[in-house]
């Protein structure tokens, strides 16, 4: 009986670990598929930026501090999906854990912008709920400069 109940662990065992090598694949495959996806959308801004930095440029000349900063930014982004494309996510979480460990202050504030940003952008794109009162509340208010006795008041009985 006990190598009936040990075959049967081992086989577990076995199952288990596929289940576990399938399941990190799954995961390893949707985080790559998710990657490709935001450098492609950190791509695109980039080319928008420029073309805005262009535009700008086009203007007269009028926006040269503002255009400078923005081909920076379009250049910053476009390394950013660079990196995001040609990395492997494995190398790409060693570096930020080591730079985590290296400037653990630094991390921490990124990590905090990052997130309020996020936040903002994520609320940027919901309608707003309870923004605007309508209904009986408002209309039952007066009006300024009304009398109680005028008669063009519809709620007059």
């Amino acid at each position: 009986m006990a190598d009936g109940n040990q075959s049967m662990a081992e086989t577990a065992k076995a199952q288990a670990g596929a289940v576990w090598s399938d399941t990190k694949q799954q995961a390893s495959s949707a985080l790559e598929e998710q990657k490709r996806s935001a450098a492609g959308g950190i791509g695109e801004l980039a080319k928008a930026l420029r073309k805005a930095a262009k535009e700008m440029d086009g203007d007269g000349g009028q926006g040269g501090a503002v255009s400078g900063l923005t081909q920076n930014a379009a250049d910053a982004l476009e390394r950013v999906s660079g990196a995001l494309r040609n990395r492997d996510l494995n190398s790409m979480v060693r570096d930020l854990e080591g730079f985590a460990r290296s400037q653990p202050a630094l991390f921490l504030g990124a990590a905090v912008a990052s997130g309020f940003l996020a936040m903002r952008f994520l609320k940027s794109g919901q309608p707003e709920s309870g923004g605007t009162r309508t209904g009986t509340a408002q209309a039952q208010r007066p009006t300024p400069g009304a009398s109680l006795n005028d008669s063009s008041d519809p709620r007059r009985i």
